[in-house]
């Protein structure tokens, strides 16, 4: 535990490093010193006592050399005055003792407690020899001693305890005034790492180097603030301009839905050649501008977070054989070889956003291939599915591989011939990757061709016994007879009046150009046609009798409050019958085309082309509808 917070904590370890340091610095000195006093003191003893010897030596050797013990002790007597003297013995040459002095009122003092000298006694014989004739041994009581050394010890080491710890408060204090502000800054660091731009930076009025890096820290705050009030502005200005782009989406494509029917009615009735081929470019012109209007909203609507992903299991080999059926023939048709992995697995995807992604990688690949050839490969690694567009076009230089993905940026069209696209795929593949969180890779050499890889989850072996089970066929369960409407409140087409084969068809549309130019061109068509601009008008058409259509073709934007689906699911409850019909506009989003699906109504963007419109319109009428419904139902099912 205490590991730890050494390990989290600066202060922590400052402090005790500074308090360990500083205690050893005082603490060892004060040791040494002690040693040294208890040294000297003893060594001062043993000189004093071997002193002591020196003064009553001759005294005592001579009444050892008479054997008179008297005369031995008198001699010994000059050794009271000395403090520490404890006991004199005087010893025979074989260790006897001869005679023995102690001081008065003294107690007897043990050896460990006491320091001794020990002098040999010598004196002449007759002949003048030096004979040894004992020892004289003087003890010195090294209690009164040790008791002073005890009492230096302790005054020492409580004025060591004291100085130690008014250092260990002096350097907390220093080390604490170091390492809090650094603590502080470190914790508003992180704070604004995590995005707290509120945090208060500590120590700014201080002149040392810590107080410059705390105002350091603090512009570096002012700057995140400036940083997250761009990044607001920015994705504010991003944000809005989404919104006006998706807002405007369906006044932009009337235009384009206009001009396309009447250069089609144009073509179709053009009284010379020269007229006929005028109007064709016009109709290309239109394409071009409706593909820049398609992929320009489809960025602003990625932009803005209209587009989720879905996701669930599915096949991989069916989205192979998708993308075979609708780019294998253009691919073909322009000479490439074209071709796609025969290979099944069960991916994690979304599989509407995911066949949108790898169509604008392929659909770029045979722009920019003119020989060879465009193909689709996979590889299972690790968990995932790697699926790689590979062609053999122009290539990629290796300083661009990160620009091809930005808006109108292209490759290889300085020209800006609209025939190669207009620069928005390799963008839209960028934005759809990170909604379906699918990474895209390229790699590519210049002049042999580019491959682009995309990286999709497998599914989980359990998610696809889910899903096998979900799939197993099931015994449908009788319908049931559909009960029947009120007869007064039900109409039939048998009803309405028309002539032999023709096709009546209700169009609503709130803008009066593109009314006009969708009933003109059905009209050439063959087709009897009323157009209605407002939601009551078109109602009041049908109540009347002025119309019993075969079909309905509504914008989905009538007005403020009134959208074509319900137009739509009126209609159907008025006449009693679900026509046919179709939803056209400029801004549908997955609300609106999921509630289509539900009601059966065919969704078209606008603008809509006019062989596209014929085709719907034909494929509407070829039978007549006989499921009836409600009249109470506002919302069919």
């Amino acid at each position: 535990m205490l590991f730890k917070v050494f390990s989290r904590s600066l202060v922590a370890r400052t402090t005790a490093s500074a308090v360990l340091l500083v205690s050893v610095l005082i603490a060892v000195p004060m040791v040494v010193l002690i040693q040294a006093d208890v040294r000297n003191t003893r060594a001062e003893l043993a000189i004093r006592a071997e002193m002591a010897t020196r003064i009553v030596l001759d005294d005592v050797a001579n009444a050892l050399w008479d054997l008179d013990p008297e005369e031995a002790v008198t001699a010994l007597m000059p050794l009271r005055s000395i403090d520490s003297f404890a006991e004199a013995v005087i010893l025979g040459t074989h260790g006897e003792r001869f005679a023995t002095f102690r001081k008065p009122g003294a107690a007897i003092v043990s050896e460990a407690a006491a320091t001794a000298a020990a002098v040999p006694l010598t004196h002449l014989d007759r002949t003048g020899a030096v004979r040894s004739i004992g020892t004289l041994l003087v003890r010195l009581d090294t209690g009164p001693t040790d008791a002073a050394i005890r009492h230096h010890v302790l005054v020492l080491s409580g004025v060591g305890a004291v100085t130690l710890l008014l250092v260990v408060l002096g350097v907390v204090w220093a080390t604490r005034g170091m390492t809090l502000p650094i603590a502080g800054m470190t914790r508003a660091m992180a704070d604004l790492a995590a995005g707290d731009v509120s945090v208060d930076v500590p120590v700014r009025h201080r002149d040392d180097e810590i107080g410059r890096m705390a105002k350091a820290l603090a512009t570096f705050r002012q700057n995140a603030i400036d940083l997250r009030v761009a990044k607001e502005r920015a994705e504010q200005a991003v944000a809005s301009k989404a919104k006006f782009m998706a807002a405007a989406s369906h006044d932009l494509r009337q235009p384009a839905q206009s001009l396309l029917m009447l250069t089609a009615m144009l073509r179709a009735t053009a009284p010379t050649p020269k007229v006929a081929e005028s109007a064709r470019k016009i109709e290309q012109v239109v394409m071009t501008l409706k593909q820049l209007l398609d992929e320009l909203l489809e960025v602003s609507r990625l932009d803005a977070g209209g587009v989720a992903a879905n996701k669930a299991v599915h096949e991989v080999a069916d989205l192979f054989d998708a993308l075979d059926s609708q780019y294998g023939p253009v691919a073909r048709n322009k000479g490439l070889a074209f071709a796609v992995p025969q290979h099944r697995a069960p991916v994690v995807t979304d599989r509407i956003l995911l066949l949108r992604l790898l169509g604008n990688l392929i659909d770029n690949a045979i722009r920019y291939t003119a020989s060879g050839q465009v193909q689709v490969a996979c590889l299972e690694s690790g968990g995932t599915l790697i699926v790689e567009v590979r062609d053999t076009g122009i290539g990629i230089p290796e300083d661009r591989l990160d620009a091809i993905f930005e808006e109108f940026h292209q490759i290889g069209n300085p020209e800006r011939n609209r025939d190669n696209g207009i620069g928005l795929g390799l963008s839209i593949v960028k934005r759809l990757a990170t909604v379906l969180n699918h990474p895209v890779k390229v790699r590519s050499t210049l002049g042999k061709g580019s491959v682009f890889s995309v990286t999709i989850p497998l599914a989980p072996v359990e998610a696809v016994a889910v899903e096998a089970v979900a799939l197993e066929p099931v015994a449908p369960a009788p319908a049931p007879a559909p009960a029947p409407a009120p007869a007064a409140t039900m109409a039939t087409l048998a009803d309405a009046p028309a002539k032999e084969g023709e096709i009546a068809i209700l169009v609503i549309d709130d803008d009066s150009f593109v009314l006009s130019a969708i009933s003109m061109f059905l009209t050439s068509a063959g087709h009897r046609v009323v157009g209605a601009s407002t939601v009551a008008q078109g109602l009041r058409a049908v109540e009347d009798g002025t119309v019993r259509p075969d079909a309905v073709i509504a914008d989905y934007h009538l007005s403020a409050t009134e959208n074509g689906l319900d137009f739509i699911a009126e209609v159907w409850k008025r006449l009693g019958l679900r026509i046919p019909a179709v939803l056209i506009s400029g801004r549908l989003d997955g609300a609106v085309t999921s509630r289509a699906a539900e009601m059966g109504v065919i969704v078209a963007a606008k603008p809509i082309m006019p062989d596209r419109l014929s085709t719907l319109v034909e494929a509407m009428t070829a039978s007549r509808p006989a499921l009836s419904v409600a009249a109470d139902t506002s919302r069919p099912a």
